[in-house]
């Protein structure tokens, strides 16, 4: 991902830097530009996914670069870090199309739950279920796993032994954002067929069952509410794994996951779904020892 900062102060160049790289990121390209004047000029030619940009600035301020970006209809994320404390100056970012502002000082965990969504394209899945292009399936031809198959599924690496149980069905409550969405459909048509849904502790055990991640990271994730790049690594493709005990009994095959994303407020789609009942859902508790146990859910879409 290209990611340009765009600040006037050299200083605060190199402390949001630091602060995107820390994310641990290996694919990050970073540029730098003193103004909005030199960041539309890179913009143009090296079109990064995401901007960050402060407000006040010599030659062309932050809000003028984003309405800049609206008028030429660039379609580029852009964020501010910022002294700007007004309220409605902030509103006026937000309601041009900033997807966040950060102020300054700032503290890199604030940066970081704020580029992360971008990041890890938190948007991507609720996109998806939005779009009314998108087609659901009838009910009836997805065969959703036992909790017996679940639980195997989720139990193939020897480093961690995971425990589930069934629970009351999941309701998505504002404290308890982000949550992780996936998205399964098949690989010929544009449908969603289920849905996956973990809260943040069910998220944290998912990424710490493969390995490479220590049970102290899990317990920062747990607390931060914010998934480092290799714990939602491995979420994702836990989510993967689970293709093959998703299975689609009108087509003959099994479901393939489309995408995994952090879903981080309120989604109608989602919202829709969690109303379902019976055998159309699998709602279960996800327990390791160490950490919070954490709560889990399949839908037929």
């Amino acid at each position: 991902m290209r990611i340009l900062i765009v600040d006037d102060s050299r200083a605060m160049q190199t402390i949001v830097r630091r602060g995107i790289e820390q994310l641990g990121y290996d694919n990050l390209e970073l540029k730098k530009a003193e103004n909005g004047k030199d960041a539309l000029n890179i913009i143009r030619v090296w079109e990064p996914e995401l901007v960050l940009s402060d407000w006040h600035m010599p030659e062309m301020n932050g809000i003028e670069l984003l309405k800049a970006l609206n008028r030429e209809m660039l379609g580029i994320n852009i964020g501010f870090v910022t002294t700007e404390s007004s309220d409605a100056r902030i509103q006026e970012a937000l309601d041009a199309g900033a997807q966040f502002v950060v102020q300054k000082p700032f503290d890199f965990k604030t940066l970081h739950e704020a580029v992360l969504p971008i990041l890890q394209g938190s948007s991507e899945s609720e996109q998806t279920l939005n779009d009314p292009q998108v087609k659901h399936t009838h009910s009836d031809h997805i065969l959703l796993p036992s909790l017996e198959t679940l639980g195997r599924t989720l139990n193939q690496s020897p480093n961690i032994e995971i425990q589930i149980k069934k629970i009351s069905p999941l309701t998505l409550k504002d404290k308890q954002f982000p949550y992780l969405l996936g998205l399964y459909g098949d690989a010929k048509h544009k449908a969603v067929h289920a849905i996956a849904i973990a809260d943040l502790n069910a998220a944290c055990i998912l990424g710490v069952s493969l390995g490479y991640v220590s049970e102290e990271s899990a317990h920062i994730a747990q607390a931060e509410r914010a998934l480092p790049k290799i714990i939602m690594e491995n979420c994702r493709q836990v989510l993967k794994n689970i293709e093959v005990i998703l299975f689609n009994n009108e087509r003959k095959t099994h479901l393939t996951l489309r995408n995994a994303n952090l879903m981080r407020k309120q989604n109608d789609s989602v919202n829709k779904l969690l109303k379902k009942e019976g055998d159309e859902r699998l709602d279960v508790g996800i327990m390791v020892d160490g950490l919070e146990a954490g709560r889990f859910t399949l839908i037929i879409s």
